[in-house]
């Protein structure tokens, strides 16, 4: 893959909360991970992390350098994902089911753009109500939703805020749901990590 490996040892740790646990992650030894870790608080000139026995936690310069390292990491696996090909034995076929803005407004630009890196792959959107979408994941035939409503039971992560001149709703904000337990999960973190890195 392509990276900056302190970045990657930087999230790693911030991701497990401890050095260990990065250093049992990455396959390398504890100190090697103290020494990447050292070497990125010289250059910044400040810790990134607040050590204690009990767990490991960032600084604010640390969780500065958390939400651009998820970015530039992001755009690391984006880039590799474009410049080499999937293996015809590695394409899927994703489904989404969404309100009909969000499917027409955020949606196909971010199809089109994930088509472009994982070329091959069958991308399904399907417009539907808050009540046929959650019917839809329930029964595992989507693998991913959106709705303008936030969800009842289960997490409600954001996943836009749009603003459609004459739309029924001026500023929507829709959320997402992923499919879990589903076989397509990696095909799902795929989509995702494009809509983190989409622009």
């Amino acid at each position: 893959m392509i990276c900056d490996y302190r970045l990657k040892v930087f999230y790693t740790v911030a991701l497990k909360g401890s050095f260990t646990a990065a250093a049992k992650e990455l396959g390398i030894t504890q100190p090697a991970v103290s020494n990447h870790i050292s070497e990125l608080e010289g250059s910044i000139g400040d810790l990134l992390f607040l050590r204690s026995r009990k767990e490991t936690g960032l600084t604010q310069k640390g969780r500065i350098l958390f939400d651009y390292a998820e970015r530039i990491l992001n755009l690391y696996r984006c880039a590799e994902r474009e410049l080499v090909p999937a293996k015809r034995d590695e394409r899927k076929h994703l489904v989404i089911a969404a309100a009909p803005e969000a499917a027409r407004f955020v949606l196909k630009p971010l199809a089109e753009y994930y088509t472009r890196i994982h070329p091959g792959t069958e991308l399904t959107v399907l417009e539907r109500d808050m009540y046929e979408t959650a019917s839809l994941l329930e029964e595992a035939d989507v693998d991913i939703a959106v709705t303008d409503t936030p969800w009842k039971n289960g997490d409600n992560t954001v996943f836009a805020t749009l603003t459609v001149n004459g739309a029924s709703s001026p500023m929507t904000t829709y959320y997402i749901r992923r499919s879990h337990g589903s076989d397509n999960s990696r095909t799902i973190d795929d989509f995702l990590l494009c809509c983190k890195t989409y622009r």
